[in-house]
């Protein structure tokens, strides 16, 4: 099996369905400089490593509900 290269580009839509996020997600992301990505003409590109980079460094943040007791 060959090794991928760390330089095959993927199109944010392509990042999306791989990762199983919405490709708006990633482009707001690359907006916000949080994801390593590059805009050539309207298309934004990144790489599968660096989208893992990004996925990796994300913090949990939420609300989380406590149980409740019913009466």
């Amino acid at each position: 099996m060959a090794k991928k290269s760390t330089t095959d580009l993927l199109t944010l839509s392509q990042a999306g369905k791989q990762f199983g996020f919405s490709s708006d997600y990633f482009r707001r992301m690359a907006e916000k400089g949080r994801l390593r990505a590059r805009k050539i003409g309207h298309i934004w590109l990144t790489t599968s490593d660096d989208v893992e980079v990004f996925l990796a460094s994300r913090k949990k943040r939420g609300v989380y509900k406590k149980r409740i007791k019913r009466r």
